[in-house]
């Protein structure tokens, strides 16, 4: 400050030239401004403008082209875990109807064995008896020939053995 005042220049002073020509200058050069480079600038900021303005709005669109795809991955997402799961239960069905089949399978297995085992056991049981039977048919015809020393005719033997097999029918049955 000393050395301005020093100068004999004050800065509060107003002087009217200065003024006007600061003045003068100025609206020259807002004239010039305005004449060649104005529009050139409002140009530029309007397509500065658009250009920002397009691009929000295709990361708008971006945007809800990615919610869209998200949505549609976790729909199928979604869809596949059902039908995971559709899968799995169908799986348990299936292996529960095959258990249950093959246990049915093997029960029948079962009684058929049991079924051909006691038929085989009444088949043997007949057939021995039967034996058992003409056995003791054939040793009575022999005592019975010892006892009355005599030969039977083949018809008395048979008739013999058919009345000793239905004596020993009844004894059977009892």
């Amino acid at each position: 400050m000393v050395f301005l005042a020093s100068s004999g220049f004050n800065l509060l002073k107003v002087n009217p030239g200065l003024v006007v020509w600061t003045l003068v200058t100025f609206l020259l050069v807002v004239y010039i401004l305005k004449k060649f480079a104005w529009d050139k600038i409002l140009h530029a900021l309007e397509a500065r403008s658009e250009k920002i303005h397009a691009d929000l709005d295709k990361a708008e669109s971006s945007r809800k082209e990615a919610e869209a795809l998200i949505k549609g991955y976790q729909d199928k997402l979604h869809a596949a875990t059902e039908e995971v799961h559709k899968m799995i239960e169908e799986a348990k069905r299936d292996a529960t109807n095959l258990r249950n089949k093959m246990l049915a399978d093997a029960q029948a297995d079962v009684k058929n064995l049991k079924d051909q085992a006691s038929k085989d056991i009444d088949l043997a049981k007949t057939k021995a008896l039967s034996e058992i039977q003409n056995q003791i048919v054939e040793l009575s015809v022999l005592v019975a020939g010892e006892i009355l020393e005599k030969q039977l005719k083949p018809e008395d033997h048979a008739a013999f053995i058919d009345k000793e097999i239905a004596k020993l029918g009844k004894l059977n049955t009892k």
